[in-house]
């Protein structure tokens, strides 16, 4: 083969897509005693619990949501982070992802961390 002919080769798999996982997490701002997570206390989860995780990288999104929470039996909004990470399959990483809502359900009393998982095709 020509090398101009190889490096086009290299270059198209290097870009095609593969199969993976997107999955978003969503952080809730608010305290059920009052108050918010402070910037500083989410930037220290986000250091100390997220990163650990998602070492590859992720994506974080400031947004307005929206729960029904069961025992007020109201519509609740709030300030939340959104966190966004591409992975491929692999053992233990869904255990993983699922304590990092863990750790902060109890570091900042929430009642719930939403998760959602989906499968894409992506590529880098």
């Amino acid at each position: 083969m020509k090398p101009l002919t190889i490096l086009l080769l290299l270059s198209l798999l290097a870009c095609s897509p593969q199969r993976m996982t997107e999955t978003h997490l969503y952080f809730g701002q608010s305290k059920p005693t009052g108050g918010m997570v402070t910037e500083t206390e989410w930037t220290q989860f986000k250091e100390n619990y997220i990163s650990r995780v998602f070492k590859e990288g992720s994506t974080v999104v400031s947004v307005t949501g929206n729960w029904y929470d069961p025992e007020s039996r109201r519509l609740i909004t709030e300030p939340t982070y959104e966190v966004i990470y591409f992975y491929k399959k692999a053992a233990g990483i869904s255990k993983q992802i699922d304590s990092l809502r863990y750790w902060y359900k109890t570091l900042f009393q929430q009642q719930s961390v939403l998760r959602v998982d989906k499968k894409v095709s992506a590529s880098f």
